[in-house]
C-alpha cells in the first residue's frame, strides 16, 4: 500500500480551520498529458530545442507538462491551481484544511506540503547607497577585474545570448534611460511576478533593478556587462520568507527554459531565517542536493543552462541554491582583490569549493531605481558581473555546453591552481579565457571534460577536439582504486560526447589516455 505523505504545519495565531492556505501537490505520473516527447516542439521553443540539441541532451518524460487530469481534479475539490511544475511534477494550490485532507487522498497524489501561510504581501523597503558623480562608464573597473572591458574591445556584448533574472522586484524598470535599448530593441522577451501572479514586474522592490543594471544598463556614464543580451525577468522573492520562494524559483527557471533561456543570474539564497523557522536548512542539508532550490537547480543544469548564483552574505556557508556543483557561486572581493567579511564561504557539497569564484561586491557601481549612481555592497551585486561575462564567453565561444562554460570561467581564475573555500577558484579573467582556449597559459588542454559531476545517474564526457580521430584507452575506476571497467575509443565530433553510466553511488575516477597525454577526473554519483 502506497504511503502518502502530508507536511502540514499549523498556525493557530488569526487561522482557522477555513484559512487559506498556499500548498504544493507532487502527483505519481503524467497519466492524461496530451504531450510526447516524441513531439516536443509543442511544448518547447525552438530556441530551448536547439540549446538541447547543441549540448546534445536528451528530451525526457520530466520535460512534459503535468497531467491536465489530475490538474482538474484538484479544481473539483475547490483548490485554486495557480502554478505547475513539470520537472517535479506538480502544482502550487490555494485551499483549506479539509480540501488539503481531500487532496491527499486522491489516488494519482504522493505528497501535501504547505509552504505558506495566507500572509498578506507587502512591499516596504528604504536602502543606504552611496551617490557615485556621473562621469565616463562607472562600471569599468569592476568589469576591467574580470577582462570584460578588453571582451568589449572584441565586440562581445552578450550578443543573441538569452539571460534571466530572477529577483524581489524590478521597480522603475521602464522608467529608465538605461534600459531604453531594452524596450526599443524589443530584448526584454517576457516578464512575470510569480509572487503576485501577475505579467508586471515594475511594483515592488528594486533590488533587481539594480542587480539588472549591473548586466544590462547601457548609457552615457554606465555600460554593463552584457548590454547587448536578451532578458527575461522573474519576481520569485516575496517580502516574507516561506518555502513557496523556492518553488517560485522553479516555476520560473521552468518557464525560462521553455523559451530557451542560456544564463539565469539569481542574486538570493536560502538557508536560515524563515518565517517559519522550521523551514530553515541545517547546515548539513547544505550538501548540494536537499533544499528544493537546490533540486531545481540541479535539474536546470541539466537542461544545458548556466546558472550563476550569489553565494550570500552570511560569512559562513553559501546559501541554496549556491550550494549545488552545478552553479557557478559567486563570492564578493573589495576593489583591492580582498574577501569581504560578509561573503559566504563552504558547504557540505562533496568535493566542491564554494565559492566557485569571486568578483567586485563591495562599492560595486550600480543604477538604482530612481536613476542615480550608487556603490553598494552584497554578493548579490558580485554574481551578476559574473553573468555578464558568462554571456560574452558564450557569444566567443558558441559551440560551448554550459558545462564546459562553467568550467571555463572557472579555470580562468587566478586561483585555479589552489582554489580554497574563501575564494574559489578567483577572480576570472576572460584574458585568461583566451589564453587557456589557445593553450597558452594553462599549458595542455585536458582530453575531457565531464559532467554533470556530480551526478544522479551517468556522466557525458566531451573529448577536446585536438584528439578527435585518435585512439584513446578509457578507465572508469572505483573510489577503492579498483578497476571497474576499461575499453578503447575514438572520438570524433559527430560522436561527441559519450554516456558512461555509473552502476552504484560512490567516488568513482575516470582516466583517459592518449599515446602521450593522460587526464584523471573525480566523479562523484549521488
Amino acid at each position: 500500500m502506497r504511503i502518502k505523505l502530508l507536511t502540514v504545519f499549523l498556525f493557530f495565531i488569526g487561522l482557522n480551520s477555513w484559512a487559506q492556505d498556499r500548498y504544493m501537490v507532487f502527483f505519481t505520473d503524467k497519466i492524461g498529458s496530451p504531450y510526447s516527447v516524441q513531439s516536443p516542439e509543442d511544448f518547447l521553443s525552438e530556441r530551448a530545442l536547439k540549446r538541447r540539441e547543441n549540448q546534445q541532451i536528451e528530451i525526457t518524460e520530466q520535460d512534459l507538462p503535468i497531467s491536465p487530469v489530475y490538474r482538474q481534479g484538484l479544481k473539483s475539490i475547490g483548490a485554486e491551481v495557480y502554478f505547475s511544475t513539470k520537472w517535479m511534477n506538480g502544482c502550487l494550490v490555494q485551499m483549506d484544511e479539509n480540501e488539503a485532507m481531500a487532496v491527499q487522498s486522491l489516488p494519482y497524489v504522493t505528497k501535501v506540503e504547505l509552504v505558506a501561510p495566507n500572509a498578506p504581501l507587502s512591499y516596504a523597503s528604504e536602502k543606504n547607497e552611496d551617490p557615485l558623480p556621473g562621469s565616463n562608464n562607472l562600471a569599468s573597473f569592476q568589469q576591467s577585474m574580470l577582462a570584460i572591458d578588453l571582451m568589449h574591445s572584441y565586440g562581445f556584448y552578450g550578443e543573441g545570448m538569452l539571460i534571466a533574472v530572477f529577483d524581489d522586484g524590478f521597480q522603475n524598470l521602464n522608467q529608465l534611460s538605461a534600459f531604453d535599448h531594452l524596450f526599443l530593441d524589443n530584448r526584454l522577451l517576457y516578464t512575470f511576478d510569480f509572487v503576485n501572479n501577475r505579467v508586471n514586474v515594475e511594483n515592488g522592490e528594486d533590488h533587481g533593478t539594480r542587480v539588472l543594471s549591473i548586466i544590462a544598463a547601457s548609457e552615457a556614464n554606465y555600460t554593463g556587462a552584457a548590454p547587448h543580451a536578451s532578458f527575461i525577468l522573474s519576481v520569485t522573492e516575496a517580502p516574507l520568507e516561506y518555502r513557496i520562494e523556492e518553488y517560485n524559483w522553479l516555476f520560473a527557471v521552468e518557464k525560462a527554459d521553455s523559451a530557451g533561456v542560456d544564463i539565469i543570474n539569481t542574486s538570493l539564497g536560502y538557508k536560515t531565517g524563515f518565517s517559519d523557522p522550521s523551514m530553515n536548512y541545517a547546515d548539513i542539508e547544505l550538501d548540494g542536493k536537499t533544499a528544493v532550490i537546490t533540486q531545481a537547480a540541479n535539474m536546470a543544469a541539466s537542461k544545458g543552462i548556466l546558472l550563476v548564483n550569489s553565494a550570500g552574505n552570511d560569512g559562513d556557508l553559501v546559501s541554496a541554491p549556491a550550494d549545488s556543483p552545478n552553479v557557478l557561486a559567486v563570492g564578493a572581493i573589495t576593489a583591492d582583490s580582498v574577501l569581504v567579511g560578509f561573503s559566504s564561504r563552504g558547504s557540505n557539497t562533496v568535493d566542491a569549493f564554494k565559492p566557485d569564484i569571486v568578483a567586485q561586491g563591495a562599492g560595486t557601481s550600480l543604477i538604482t531605481s530612481t536613476g542615480n549612481y550608487a556603490a553598494q555592497n552584497g554578493t548579490s551585486f558580485s554574481s551578476p558581473l559574473i553573468a555578464g561575462l558568462a554571456a560574452g564567453v558564450w557569444q566567443a565561444y558558441p559551440s560551448k555546453s554550459a558545462e564546459e562554460l562553467r568550467e571555463m570561467i572557472k579555470l580562468s581564475g587566478n586561483m585555479a591552481n589552489t582554489p580554497d573555500n574563501l575564494y574559489g577558484y578567483g577572480i576570472p579573467s576572460f584574458a585568461r579565457i583566451i589564453e587557456n582556449e589557445r593553450g597558452i597559459y594553462s599549458g595542455n588542454k585536458p582530453i575531457y571534460t565531464a559532467f554533470p559531476n556530480p551526478t544522479f545517474d551517468h556522466i557525458q564526457m566531451s573529448f577536446s577536439s585536438e584528439y578527435f580521430g585518435q585512439q584513446l584507452t578509457i578507465q572508469l575506476i572505483r573510489g577503492n582504486g579498483s578497476l571497474k571497467k576499461e575499453f578503447l575509443y575514438i572520438p570524433f565530433e559527430a560522436r561527441n560526447p559519450l554516456q558512461i553510466d555509473l552502476p552504484e553511488s560512490g567516488l568513482y575516477f575516470i582516466r583517459v589516455m592518449s599515446k602521450s597525454e593522460s587526464t584523471t577526473r573525480k566523479i562523484i554519483k549521488y
